[in-house]
């Protein structure tokens, strides 16, 4: 089963990703946890160089270069052997921050088509403010954009009401987004076991 966190820098993503697989483990599930974009590849470590201002590419390029990062690690994720697959960012990201930047969507879908899809896709929904609040210093080029910010959050929630992903305000404490979050996955596991184990 695939979780796939999605939502606005600094949104929570990382975090919520390690405390569900921590618990779920407790709980006696394999769990595998990957961070998208996975800057320890080729293609990764020119896009980290792509947000940190240090190299010029076309907004095209960019998000050419997020999709061919997830396919660099398609392997890693149809891997046998584990029960939830944790992903904190995946496809969707590709789509949210590129029609915000005014890219086709149909285009941009394009380039995920034939990935594993999610089983079940997690909003945490932040404002941009609160973004900037978590992270003054530091912040990529992304990040340093809120009116860009606010854009892909209305982009997400947009997503969000057209496939049916589960919305969580991210705003409040830590523990209470992970006891929401921990909620709905564990129902999901069962529907999904249920559904895989007739």
């Amino acid at each position: 089963m695939i979780v796939a966190f999605e939502g606005i820098d600094k949104a929570g993503k990382a975090t919520q990703a390690r405390l569900l697989s921590s618990r779920l483990e407790k709980e006696g599930y394999k769990c595998k946890t990957l961070s998208f974009p996975v800057y320890t590849t080729p293609i990764g470590r020119e896009l980290r160089l792509s947000l940190q201002g240090r190299r010029s590419y076309p907004i095209q390029v960019r998000h050419l270069l997020m999709s061919a990062n997830r396919w660099e690690m398609k392997g890693e994720l149809e891997s046998a052997g584990v029960d939830v697959l944790i992903l904190n960012r995946y496809i969707h990201s590709n789509i949210a921050y590129g029609v915000a930047s005014g890219l086709d969507r149909s285009w941009l879908e394009s380039l995920d088509r034939g990935l594993p899809e999610p089983n079940l896709v997690i909003l945490l929904d932040i404002s941009p403010t609160t973004s900037l609040k978590r992270k003054m210093r530091g912040r990529d080029v992304n990040e340093q954009d809120l009116a860009y910010l606010g854009r892909v959050r209305s982009v997400y929630l947009e997503l969000a009401k057209e496939y049916g992903w589960r919305v969580i305000p991210a705003e409040r404490s830590i523990k209470r987004v992970h006891e929401e979050i921990y909620a709905v996955v564990e129902g999901e596991i069962r529907k999904y076991r249920a559904s895989n184990n007739p």
